[in-house]
């Protein structure tokens, strides 16, 4: 079948262009003055129309086409899994952390941050230091017995750009816990922040997108749509790899990158290994809980009758 010219467009550009456009117009928003936070919200629910757009007529799968119901199950992710824990990490952490560095800057004259640098040099050092947190945290997820909590993630049978909100709200609390209280305690500009969380965003929405993209040597740095639809695979071998959330060079480092085969993931492939998880928020809260009975269902022994940890047994 022959590629139109419209969707060799979408398959070479649209990762890049989307990334430059929402990482750019959020530096020029700030450069210019702009309130930074307005640009990570901007950026979080303007991409929700554009990503919407691009799965209806460039599905990388027909099977992956969103689903309402999950649809509407994500939404409430969104809220429920990010802004609200994001809220409660402000008002609980970011001063503590603010007041424990403050006896450091005033004791030799500065701050630990470099204020003063360049907004891209800023960037650059808060996403290398969140990202190393988040590979570690990311990695912990599916290596030790936090794997229940992380599942709630992996349980969607599709790839589509909801799923890039799509987290326990438990895990939320770690995962924005451990990345923002690295910055928050450095003492990270606001400016620093958004650009960081725009960067992050418009990743995450892109990498989990149900549009056919091809990323070429771009994957040698970020974390891609190809690289994670292989972590987002039913086998083992395929979903413990990859484990960067918008960098793979931890994982190229620390040797859990896996390239992406020549054909892809099959649509058929993506999700829980035997474990169907109603796409709802309420079975998405309940899944760590009821974990240990799913899984003993699903390999045919009895709830509690000498089934392995969650961890041996993904």
């Amino acid at each position: 079948m022959t590629e139109s010219l419209a969707a060799r467009a979408v398959r070479l550009g649209a990762y890049p262009c989307v990334l430059l456009a929402s990482v750019g117009g959020a530096a020029a928003w700030i450069a210019s003055g702009g309130e930074p936070d307005v640009a990570t919200t901007a950026v979080g629910f303007g991409l929700v129309p554009v990503c919407f757009a691009l799965e209806r007529a460039f599905p990388a799968s027909p099977r992956w086409r969103s689903d309402p119901r999950e649809m509407g199950a994500d939404a409430l992710h969104m809220v429920l899994s990010n802004a609200v824990p994001m809220a409660l990490l402000r008002a609980l952490l970011l001063g503590a952390l603010v007041a424990a560095t403050a006896p450091i800057a005033e004791r030799f004259g500065a701050g630990l941050w470099p204020a003063h640098a360049s907004l891209g040099a800023q960037f650059a050092l808060a996403l290398g230091l969140a990202e190393l947190v988040n590979y570690a945290l990311h990695r912990a997820y599916h290596e030790t017995r936090l794997w229940p909590l992380h599942a709630v993630h992996h349980c969607s049978p599709r790839m589509y750009f909801g799923i890039s909100v799509r987290k326990h709200p438990l895990q939320a609390l770690l995962t924005y816990g451990g990345r923002f209280s690295v910055l928050w305690g450095l003492g990270a500009t606001p400016q620093a922040l958004a650009m960081y969380a725009v960067f992050v965003s418009a990743n995450s929405y892109l990498q989990h997108a149900n549009v056919r993209m091809t990323t070429g040597p771009l994957g040698l740095l970020l974390a891609t749509p190809e690289l994670h639809r292989e972590h987002h695979a039913k086998p083992i071998e395929r979903h413990d790899r990859n484990y960067g959330d918008s960098l793979i060079v931890f994982d190229r480092l620390f040797g859990t990158f896996r390239a992406p085969e020549p054909s892809g993931v099959p649509s058929d492939d993506i999700g829980l290994p035997g474990i169907e998880v109603p796409q709802t928020f309420a079975a998405h809260w309940r899944l760590p809980f009821a974990w240990r009975r799913l899984h003993a269902e699903a390999s045919g022994a009895s709830p509690g009758a000498g089934v392995p940890a969650p961890a041996e047994r993904r």
